[in-house]
């Protein structure tokens, strides 16, 4: 059973961050390109955290007993990743954005990358939340307590880009603010999901673990690794990999 009023205020919370995050970004004409590394690799760690610390084991221990059910698994899991890059794939072929080649590859600009990987995924981290507090209180919290610290660096990060591939402060307030509602609708539509059939539960919470990978794994820290090869924006990913296995080992199973 949802617990709407839980919902509603992670949706508050979840929604306003990237608005008052906002305000940082906004004070000043420009963000070194560093703080925004920094702030997409801790991004991108508490991502894949969350996704082989708590979603992935939990899918694994709701399908325990079913003979096909890591296969299940496995194929939620596949779907998300997939999903994501089909759709990442379609919106930066039709963004607009100029390329240039290096080496005879085509290179798109990092801020139409992240800001489409940032705007897309933020759906999934509303949606996850209820799912996760349907399979367990602790695995709940655990997922909204990283949620919640994933939405400061994203936020900041995904108006920091903005500001710097825009141009335009009104494009981008208009971008935060759908960054900013994105989170809320997810969590809407997962609650309406776990209340219409618990029993893909399982495959629920792994197509979401395979979006979290697809974003973390493959989208942002190759990006990192090809335009910022720092050892503080690598530390920047473990520390946010560390900050999630320690929520899940410090809080109760």
């Amino acid at each position: 059973m949802v617990d709407i009023g839980l919902m509603l205020l992670w949706a508050a919370i979840t929604g306003g961050t990237p608005l008052v995050i906002l305000v940082i970004p906004l004070a000043r004409s420009r963000i070194s390109d560093r703080v925004t590394h920094l702030m997409l690799g801790l991004s991108a760690g508490i991502l894949l955290g969350i996704s082989l610390f708590d979603i992935l084991p939990e899918s694994l221990d709701l399908v325990r007993g079913n003979p096909q059910g890591s296969r299940l698994v496995a194929i939620g899991t596949a779907a998300g990743f997939l999903g994501l890059l089909l759709v990442e794939r379609t919106l930066l072929t039709r963004g607009g954005s100029q390329a240039h080649f290096e080496e005879g590859r085509e290179i798109r600009p990092f801020g139409t990358l992240a800001m489409s990987a940032l705007a897309v995924h933020g759906f999934v981290d509303g949606f996850v939340i209820p799912l996760g507090f349907e399979a367990g209180a602790a695995v709940g919290l655990v997922i909204t307590l990283a949620i919640a610290l994933h939405q400061i660096p994203d936020s900041f990060a995904g108006a920091s880009v903005s500001i710097a591939s825009l141009r335009s402060r009104r494009i981008v307030l208009g971008f935060v603010l759908a960054t900013a509602i994105d989170t809320p609708i997810g969590i809407g539509v997962g609650s309406l999901f776990v209340t219409a059939s618990a029993a893909w539960l399982p495959i629920g919470l792994a197509f979401c673990a395979g979006t979290f990978l697809f974003v973390s794994a493959a989208d942002l820290i190759p990006e990192l690794q090809h335009r910022a090869r720092s050892l503080l924006v690598t530390a920047s990913i473990f520390g946010g990999f560390v900050i999630v296995a320690a929520l899940t080992l410090l809080l109760p199973a």
